[in-house]
């Protein structure tokens, strides 16, 4: 097993590579998407394809009666890794004559370009209007979603005007069915007029359920068109992830593809338009076995009716976390790291939040219109797992500070058990001779006496980890012991500080240990990073 992975490492990076040394065209998503349509003929790409992507506009001059003529019209999604191109490759290289052109944009929707006054519609138009075409390749953008209808009736719409300059030129237009986001996460757009969708909220959603809706919006448009065609992309990664979850199809991003993800979804295309098997492509790295891989399952899916199985298990849904506490635990990025280890170690995808403030302590929580925003985020999603940092307002002659925190977490408690049971303490570590607070302006803002305590930072730390265990206590939930975990790192680094904090997270909300050979080490050396994961395996939970 080992040996099949280091050979899968090895495949990846090979095509990577050479995606990025011949691919050339064209398209998709809202998010990270270049704002530019080039020619690669009079402007060509210099950059590496993976992170600049940019958005060519042509292939050759259009050729008739003696080539299949096909023009692509979409986004990031059809663009990225010059997937228009993989596409022309893959059909001369199987013996066949097509001249391919693309007009994309990022985050270009069907609606811009059926509009001549948009930049994409007006290069697209006349192009429909002047040539001959067999296939016109349009996306149904994912601006559309399940939480409204008016994006889907705009991009509907211009579906219909594009089909029917498609058919006025010759031919019919194909429909682009793409795979749902990897982040867990889904956009919702509002569409002010067919052009101007922007995002008004942002909701959860599982990759698989997405891809399941994003298919349907796909069957629904095909029926709505007359029948056309559906190039089944999302199928195609679904199959290819749960046959073959070693390789990854996303790019870093989790909604654009990756190379290989391109490669799928060009002989998609290819099986599609053509009916028939893609298969030993000769352009491709030849030793490559990801290269076959790749093209049996877009023959599996297109041709030989291979659906997924897009049911939602618990390991398929977003992990939700929030994390209430102050900048001692933000400013260290520990929620995302903890969101790269989950993926690495567990292949889930984690959500997480904040409800913060730079001088937190559980008594913000209390006021119902000044609670730092913790009902509306108990509203407004499903926590699997919530961690409250202890205050370093509390110190051991602080009584009164200690008894108002406890009430404090006593009257919020109610609302995080209606939520979650999967509850944890986190505790810091202390100051040496830290201050000591009182409650002489309330109970909120806490003021420093000008008194300092007499114990260390050792003693400090002790105590909050007392104190945590005795409020844990008495409402049945865990403890996370960071404070000490904390007091073992010399001169810590900001990364080191949050890969243990996200360390210790995992290891309370999951009930287990990260395995060892982790490549996500947020950028510290590997053999330092195994000794955070020691510390944290140390203190490990109550």
């Amino acid at each position: 097993m080992f040996f099949m992975k280091k050979i899968f490492s090895f495949v990846l990076a090979a095509i990577m590579l050479f995606s990025a040394v011949s691919c050339a065209t064209g398209g998709g998503d809202p998010t990270s998407a270049p704002d530019t349509v080039k020619d690669p003929i009079t402007d060509p790409a210099t950059d590496p394809i993976p992170e600049s992507n940019p958005a060519p506009e042509t292939t050759e001059a259009i050729k008739e009666d003696e080539m299949l003529n096909i023009l692509f019209l979409g986004n990031s999604l059809m663009y990225y890794n010059e997937m228009p191109e993989l596409f022309a490759k893959t059909a001369t290289a199987m013996g066949k004559k097509v001249n391919v052109k693309s007009v994309t944009k990022g985050s270009a929707t069907i609606s811009d370009f059926a509009d001549e006054s948009t930049e994409v519609g007006s290069k697209a138009i006349p192009l429909l209007k002047n040539n001959k075409w067999d296939y016109v390749i349009i996306e149904p953008s994912r601006r559309i979603s399940p939480y409204e209808n008016t994006v889907k009736e705009a991009e509907l719409a211009s579906a219909k005007k594009i089909r029917e300059l498609a058919k006025a030129a010759g031919g019919d237009v194909l429909l682009y069915s793409v795979w749902g986001n990897n982040n867990g996460t889904v956009a919702e757009h509002k569409a002010i007029t067919p052009t101007n969708m922007p995002e008004v909220a942002t909701h959860l959603m599982g990759r698989k359920s997405h891809t399941k809706f994003m298919h349907e919006v796909n069957l629904e448009f095909a029926a709505a068109l007359g029948g056309v065609k559906v190039a089944l992309a999302g199928y195609a990664f679904e199959n290819c992830i749960a046959k073959y979850p070693e390789f990854n199809l996303y790019h870093s991003d989790e909604r654009h593809p990756s190379p290989i993800g391109s490669y799928l979804a060009a002989a998609v295309i290819y099986a599609t338009v053509f009916g028939e098997n893609v298969e030993n492509i000769p352009y491709a790295i030849s030793a490559a076995p990801a290269k076959g891989v790749l093209e049996g399952i877009a023959n599996d899916t297109v041709l030989g009716g291979l659906v997924p199985d897009l049911t939602e298990t618990e390991i398929d849904k977003p992990f939700n976390l929030l994390i209430v506490g102050s900048n001692l635990m933000d400013d260290y990025s520990c929620a995302s790291v903890f969101t790269k280890l989950v993926k690495e170690a567990d292949g889930r995808t984690v959500v997480s939040q904040y409800v913060r403030s730079s001088t937190f302590v559980i008594n913000n929580l209390v006021d119902e219109k000044n609670d730092l925003g913790l009902r509306a985020a108990l509203a407004e999603t499903d926590w699997d797992a919530i961690v409250i940092q202890i205050s370093r307002r509390c110190t051991k002659s602080a009584t009164d500070v200690e008894d108002s925190e406890l009430n404090a977490l006593r009257a919020v408690m109610p609302l995080l058990k209606a939520e979650t049971d999967n509850i944890f303490l986190f505790t810091l570590n202390s100051k040496s001779k830290p201050g000591i607070f009182t409650t002489a302006s309330g109970a909120v803002g806490y003021t420093d006496s000008g008194k300092k305590e007499t114990y260390s930072a050792a003693d400090g730390t002790a105590y909050f980890k007392a104190l945590a265990d005795k409020w844990a206590a008495e409402f049945g939930i865990g403890v996370i012991n960071y404070g000490a975990g904390y007091l073992e790192l010399s001169d810590p680094q900001k990364t080191e500080i949050g890969y243990l904090q996200a360390c210790m997270i995992y290891n309370a909300v999951f009930g287990k240990t990260l395995p060892d050979n982790l490549s996500e080490t947020n950028g510290i050396a590997a053999a330092k990073a195994a000794t955070l994961r020691d510390i944290a395996k140390k203190y490990g939970t109550k």
